[in-house]
């Protein structure tokens, strides 16, 4: 089924200096039937909840297909963390995995290696700040990007009318192995990267598309990562007043944190090895895509069990017992985290291995989830039941 919208291309640039710039690719792309996203115009979607800097990154998070980055005379205004907003927005873009074509100007490009000799030179005839060098310089890296070099609007388009045209073939050459890769519709949404995997069918593509397709799960989790570490509370609230309530709450809580693990070690023990199949013979990509997006599920309960504990209201003697439960998920989350880092790394070792050698290698993929020792719980319990005249017969 084809996709029911046309292509969008944000347009990364300062505004003032690069305006006409800016027009002039905005009219080309709709001369190419593409929607082009530019902040300048009444078009820009605007979230009224964020401020400037996140509308611009959710612009290219949200909506972006294509990235653009021009480079001209001045780095822009400065955000969070010393970097410009063209700077982040194109950061966001890398992160996204979308195409991206870097454009910067002439002069910017020639004066790079005076520059380099005397960093602490006078450039303020050509840029507005010594930051805009070494965001350029970062830019350079022949493993990231391509610059191509410009003096004016049309340059840029010239080139790009040549490279979006190399990527509509690389598509149609993508698409082809696609459709004939007898991949199911369960698959279409996969990312870029875990897409290709399960295509191309490389030496030990199972396990490369299972720990892809994890990290891309656990990768969407950042935002809520970032939450708990903030201490954000989202979400309707939870009021326990009484003790009887406080300790059923926290057994069944406890109850949760059990099975969450029980789930990952059925995942990874018993249905991982299944969707692998057996040494010699092709795995299942959908069973194998369950099991990493299930495992992915896990990470995100998890998550969300330690996220109640900020949104939960108690009297003040019970706030130490609901700080003791917290912390019982943190191990749980960083060895998740670690492992989904760690098996992509351990792969790569093994396939550099097998391109070496040609010799069978062997994997073993092992997540043991524990929880912290939780020795004052019992304790803290009782302490409470005696404060409060209660019996307490332990958790069950």
């Amino acid at each position: 089924m084809p996709i029911s919208r046309q292509p969008s291309v944000f347009v990364s640039s300062t505004c003032y200096d690069l305006a006409q710039v800016r027009n002039d690719l905005r009219l080309f792309f709709e001369s190419l039937g593409m929607l082009p996203v530019l902040s300048e115009f009444p078009s820009f979607p605007v979230d009224p909840s964020l401020d400037a800097v996140g509308n611009c990154l959710a612009g290219v998070k949200e909506r972006a297909d294509i990235f653009i980055l021009v480079v001209g005379g001045r780095y822009g205004s400065v955000a969070g963390g010393g970097k410009s907003i063209t700077n982040l927005e194109y950061l966001e873009a890398k992160a996204k995995g979308i195409p991206r074509y870097v454009f910067v100007q002439k002069p910017i490009l020639n004066t790079l290696p005076i520059w380099r000799k005397n960093p602490t030179g006078d450039f303020s005839g050509l840029v507005d700040s010594p930051s805009l060098f070494e965001f350029v310089e970062s830019l350079r890296d022949p493993k990231e990007n391509w610059i191509f070099p410009f003096e004016s609007a049309q340059d840029i388009i010239e080139i790009l009318r040549i490279q979006l045209a190399y990527l509509f073939m690389d598509s149609l050459a993508v698409r082809l192995k696609v459709l004939g890769s007898g991949l199911s519709d369960a698959l279409a949404d996969l990312s870029g990267a875990a897409l290709m995997i399960a295509v191309q069918k490389l030496f030990a593509w199972e396990y490369i598309l299972f720990s892809q397709v994890l990290l891309d799960e656990v990768s969407k989790l950042a935002s809520v990562k970032k939450d708990l570490e903030y201490g954000l509370v989202l979400g309707r609230a939870v009021r326990l007043t009484e003790f009887h309530l406080v300790v059923d709450w926290v057994q069944g809580k406890l109850g949760e944190l059990g099975a969450f693990a029980k789930s990952a070690n059925k995942l990874v023990n018993t249905a991982l090895p299944e969707a692998l199949g057996a040494p010699g013979e092709p795995g299942d990509p959908d069973a194998i895509v369950y099991v990493a997006r299930r495992l992915g599920e896990v990470y995100r309960r998890i998550l969300e069990w330690t996220a109640e504990f900020k949104r939960t209201q108690v009297k003040e003697e019970f706030i130490h017992l609901l700080e003791i439960i917290a912390r019982a998920s943190a191990n749980m989350i960083q060895e998740i985290e670690t492992f989904s880092i760690d098996l992509r790394r351990r792969i790569g070792e093994t396939v550099r291995r097998y391109e070496e050698t040609k010799a069978p290698q062997s994997l073993e993929m092992t997540l043991t989830l524990t929880c912290p020792d939780l020795g004052d719980l019992g304790p803290e319990l009782r302490r409470l039941a005696v404060q409060l005249g209660f019996e307490y017969k332990g958790l069950l």
